[in-house]
């Protein structure tokens, strides 16, 4: 795991794990799911016709070998996602270890401004240089820029992700910018606004291109389009609701790298996921996650 401290293990649930114990408990049960991504039958039946099933100790083991560990991720955010940090919505973050490093007014590579905590944090690019290596698995997530000027977004991007590429990541999520903002950039800039949907048609090209297949965008921008509650009035910064609500689209994102059990239901009553679908199209049909019933908020 490339982290240095403040690791945060999330729970998560193994919706076919359960199944397969709880087949397995009862005699005269037909059979138990034990993997998500295929059916596989526990029971068999011999020459005389007669029901053979496995032990529920052997139906665990094949669903533990089938179910990848869980995945670490390194967060690294400006104080756009930083609310869920300030806002006590750590816990949002399942299914996976997270080793978040929220803060305000960071930048990609130019200095960072002065943060509402009363310190320049790291730029992204120098985070990532003071990262361990990174594990087969790690992911990292780059959710930083609303404090860039747009104009050398090009080069600044591709140098975060040449470091991320040093430090031996192979999965790299940029989470792409909300378009229809009115942010206005700090007071240390020489401009006034940046241009986000230019910074996102960059990150299109990158990935277009070829040049950095590890780069996969995960799209809040298309995500939270219609969402109400979640952002204060500058679009950017999230309200306490929108920071639980985003701490859970990134935790669907993790789980559906692998194609596990999403980590929460979209609705107390809605069937679980038993392999997570990527989040960013969902709201089109089924809405908003249930973030008072999931979360008890």
């Amino acid at each position: 795991m490339a982290t240095l401290s403040g690791v945060r293990t999330a729970q998560w649930t193994l919706g076919a794990l359960v199944a397969a114990t709880i087949a397995g408990g009862f005699s005269g049960a037909a059979g138990a799911q034990v993997d998500h991504n295929e059916a596989a039958d526990v029971a068999s039946v011999d020459e005389t016709g007669s029901a053979q099933f496995e032990q529920p100790a052997e139906a665990l083991a094949s669903a533990q070998r089938d179910t990848p560990n869980p995945r670490s991720a390194v967060i690294i955010s400006d104080s756009a996602m930083a609310g869920i940090r300030w806002n006590g919505a750590l816990d949002g973050f399942r299914g996976f270890e997270a080793d978040d490093r929220l803060e305000s007014c960071r930048r990609l590579v130019a200095a960072s401004c002065n943060g509402r905590e009363g310190y320049r944090p790291y730029t992204a690019l120098t985070e990532i240089q003071l990262l361990d290596p990174a594990q087969p698995t790690d992911v990292l997530v780059i959710a930083v820029g609303y404090n860039d000027w747009h104009v050398g977004f090009g080069w600044q991007s591709r140098a975060v992700l040449d470091a991320a590429r040093a430090k031996g990541f192979t999965y790299v999520a940029w989470v792409t910018y909300r378009e229809l903002v009115g942010y206005e950039l700090p007071s240390d800039s020489d401009i006034d606004v940046s241009n986000y949907a230019y910074m996102n048609a960059e990150l299109r090209n990158i990935v277009a291109s070829g040049a950095y297949p590890e780069l996969h965008l995960w799209d809040l921008n298309a995500y939270t389009l219609g969402v109400s509650g979640w952002f204060t009035s500058d679009g950017v910064h999230e309200l306490w609701r929108g920071s639980w609500g985003v701490a859970d689209w990134i935790s669907r994102h993790m789980a559906a790298i692998d194609g596990r059990p999403c980590p929460m239901p979209w609705t107390p009553t809605f069937p679980q996921d038993q392999t997570c679908p990527n989040p960013d199209p969902l709201p089109a049909f089924r809405g908003y996650p249930d973030l008072s019933g999931l979360y008890g908020l």
